[in-house]
């Protein structure tokens, strides 16, 4: 069993203004060994690429839109193979986009397989993002159930947010359990349930760390991405984070 590496979702920072090739240097400073981008960031690719490189700092994943899935899967699938990402991640729906019933869920399944299979095809993989609607209950089941079962692992994975687990009552532990071996990603978020908004940095909250990074290595998530939705000062939330899950990896 290895030990997964250790990334930051750059949406946790989009408050810093900073220029990219500083920012990375800072993220690379604070322990990370890698980050998950928001698309490329907002610069050229070829400037990401470099800023990456310089930092020393691995591309994990990007988060990329279903829009963009839909209409510009050839353009993505150029970009990101230029850039070296492993894998592309759908983070979102829209509230017009969200199924509101399990036959909806499982079309959005396939669809999402579809995408997969063709990213695939350019060695790229896809993985799907949860929040909290995905677990609502159907008759038995819920959307991220449906989701996943209809489309086959090989083209779509799973990135398992503990946060959103937890807020809605979730165990990440049994949820790891469950879908380990389709988890490509594992988003690190704690949190206080009952405190508006919720979120604090890793190690500060309800998270059982220990428990969950060792679960995350028995069943071979390969990257654990720290995030935070609304940091009060970005940087510093960056920094603690890392110094909580690096410790608590030490442990293992």
């Amino acid at each position: 069993m290895s030990t997964p590496s250790l990334g930051l979702q750059l949406y946790s920072v989009r408050a810093v203004d900073l220029d990219i090739e500083v920012l990375l240097e800072q993220v690379a400073e604070a322990g990370y060994h890698g980050v998950e981008t928001v698309g490329t960031q907002g610069v050229e690719p070829a400037r990401l690429r470099a800023a990456l490189d310089h930092a020393g700092l691995a591309l994990a994943s990007a988060h990329v839109p279903l829009t963009d899935l839909r209409t510009h899967l050839k353009t993505l699938s150029t970009t990101h193979r230029s850039l070296g990402t492993p894998l592309l991640v759908m983070p979102w729906l829209s509230p017009e986009d969200r199924p509101r019933e399990l036959a909806g869920w499982t079309d959005l399944g396939r669809e999402l397989g579809a995408y997969g299979r063709a990213l695939a095809e350019e060695g790229l993989g896809l993985a799907y993002h949860h929040h909290d609607f995905e677990l609502e209950r159907y008759a038995g089941s819920d959307g991220l159930t449906a989701l996943l079962e209809a489309a086959p692992a090989e083209h779509l994975t799973l990135e398992l947010d503990t946060g959103w687990l937890m807020a809605v009552g979730e165990d990440p532990l049994a949820t790891l359990s469950r879908w380990g071996q389709r988890t490509t990603r594992l988003h690190l978020k704690d949190l206080v349930r009952g405190h508006e908004p919720p979120w604090v940095d890793v190690g500060d909250g309800e998270l059982d760390l220990d428990g969950v990074l060792a679960a995350a290595r028995d069943v071979g998530v390969p990257w654990l991405v720290v995030e935070h939705d609304s940091p009060s000062d970005p940087l510093a939330t960056m920094r603690r984070s890392a110094a909580a899950t690096l410790e608590a990896l030490g442990h293992l």
